[in-house]
């Protein structure tokens, strides 16, 4: 993932620490010139997208505000050899229906994700073995070395094995798929965010997830997001204050918002 798409990625992602003044509500009411086309985190590999579904589905490891890799579901890694990585996974963590998070899940993931249909198959060479060591830790064994193997993982984002299976998502949804798939239009993250509705091309609706096992920062507890793709339409919506933020600023709009 370019520098670029990296900072978008973790400036859109960073808005659940978005401060608000305490007269305010806890709702950021947000419009980006981009739709949220599918919430199959394997069907699009595009920077709005994996910057909303960020706030909801989580990797094994995220970027901090300067984009430094961190720890996110893998709490420590090593490489014991040079073609072994080691991931400790983090434990306590639960997907948003209850499911507890496990080896098992990175396993499904990275073989969901190099599927065919998935959008996303540049996150992990197919010639990578992916091991189970045991419930919490994972070995991704290499047929050479590679020092940045985990360089665009916090936008490979791990999914619940159990629930995919019970919904019949085994498969990732095709980014040109005519019918949606359950996966495309509902959510199982980690997250700090959980999806409370999805209207696709209308409004998506993020709720603070109450058993986040992380520290949220701010006091968001809500984001509401409306795609709107005419930037006059979007400006309209921001001066009249229908929305807080929107991304794009035009540019030739850019003096008129500032003042």
């Amino acid at each position: 993932m370019s520098v670029g798409r990296s900072l978008f990625v973790a400036t859109l992602a960073g808005m659940a620490a978005f401060s608000v003044s305490p007269a305010s509500s806890q709702t950021l009411r947000y419009a980006n010139q981009g739709d949220l086309k599918s919430l199959d985190p394997y069907t699009l590999n595009e920077s709005t997208t994996h910057a909303h579904l960020g706030h909801v589905y989580q990797g094994l490891t995220a970027r901090d505000k300067d984009l430094k890799i961190i720890p996110a579901l893998a709490e420590s890694w090593e490489t014991p050899e040079p073609t072994r990585w080691r991931f400790h996974l983090r434990k306590g963590v639960k997907f948003h229906n209850g499911d507890p998070f496990t080896a098992d899940d990175v396993l499904f993931s990275a073989d969901r994700v190099r599927k065919k249909g998935s959008n996303m198959q540049t996150r992990l060479a197919p010639d990578v073995k992916v091991v189970k060591v045991d419930d919490y830790t994972v070995d991704f064994v290499l047929p050479s070395p590679n020092p940045i193997l985990h360089s665009s993982w916090d936008v490979w984002y791990i999914m619940d094995k159990k629930w995919a299976e019970e919904n019949n998502v085994v498969d990732p949804t095709p980014v040109a798929a005519t019918t949606p798939s359950y996966a495309s239009l509902h959510e199982n993250g980690t997250g700090p965010f959980i999806i409370e509705s999805h209207q696709p091309g209308v409004k998506t609706v993020f709720k603070a997830n109450p058993n986040y096992w992380g520290k949220m920062d701010g006091n968001l507890k809500e984001i509401t997001f409306t795609p709107i793709a005419s930037d006059a339409t979007r400006v309209a919506a921001l001066l009249s204050g229908e929305v807080d933020v929107i991304e794009p600023v035009p540019i030739q709009d850019i003096s008129r918002v500032d003042s």
